[in-house]
Formats: structure tokens, sequence, C-alpha cells
């Protein structure tokens, strides 16, 4: 059976921006920033990346994610692929990439965060599965 371990915690302040109507519903790009705290640093590091939404006509979203944590040889990017709703915000699979030898062990894991939203601040713990 799967463990889930608390990997960080992620706040940040989102830009809706429109694209529109598509064939399987409303794009919304969202670029963010913000702080991840985590028992695997000191303090808190920057968070950037963008959220690419697509709302379907049920209003579930499905989200993809490139983002990045730190900066210069602290850098850990991820990419996510989730789903969310209003009531349950999102919901995330997290695959990471880092030339950082502390955390070189994300290079093979995979995480999941869930979150919520309140207006344009999101709240997401991700946590690193194990089997």
């Amino acid at each position: 059976m799967a463990t889930l371990t608390e990997f960080c915690k992620i706040e940040a302040k989102l830009r809706f921006t429109p694209v529109g109507a598509i064939g399987t519903g409303f794009r919304v790009d969202v670029p963010f920033e913000g702080t991840a705290t985590s028992s695997h640093w000191e303090g808190e590091r920057k968070v950037a990346g963008t959220d690419v939404v697509r709302i379907g006509s049920d209003g579930v979203q499905q989200l993809e994610i490139r983002a990045r944590i730190g900066e210069g040889g602290d850098m850990v990017a991820y990419q996510a692929i989730g789903r969310g709703t209003d009531a349950t915000g999102p919901q995330e699979l997290l695959v990471f990439e880092t030339a950082n030898e502390d955390l070189a062990f994300l290079n093979s894991a995979i995480a999941v965060a869930v979150g919520g939203m309140d207006g344009n601040k999101l709240s997401l713990t991700v946590s690193l599965v194990s089997a």
C-alpha cells in the first residue's frame, strides 16, 4: 500500500488570464508566484510557474502546471497534471527535475498535491508517494 510523506507547502498568488472559449470548454492561463517551505531546506524558497486551466461544461478544471521551486543550484523544476472544481480545489500529480545533490531523490519521485483557493490565493500541500 502506498504511503504519503509531506514534502512541502506552497502558498502562491494567482493571476488569471482568460484565453477564451475553446473546443473543450474555456481556457484560462494562470501565472503564479509565491513561496515553498519544507523540512528539506531552511526558510522559504521562491515558487513561480504557469497553470493552464481548461474548464469543461461540467465545471471540472483540467490542470497542466510547469513551475520551479528555488533558484540557481537549488532549483527544483516540476510538472503536474490534475483536476479540480470550485468545491474540491486542486488535486495534482507531480514529477520533478533537479541538479541539486541534496534533493536528487526527487528525480525518481512522484508526489501528489491537494489544496484550496481563496480568491487569488492558492495553498497546496505536496506529499511524496512511496510504496
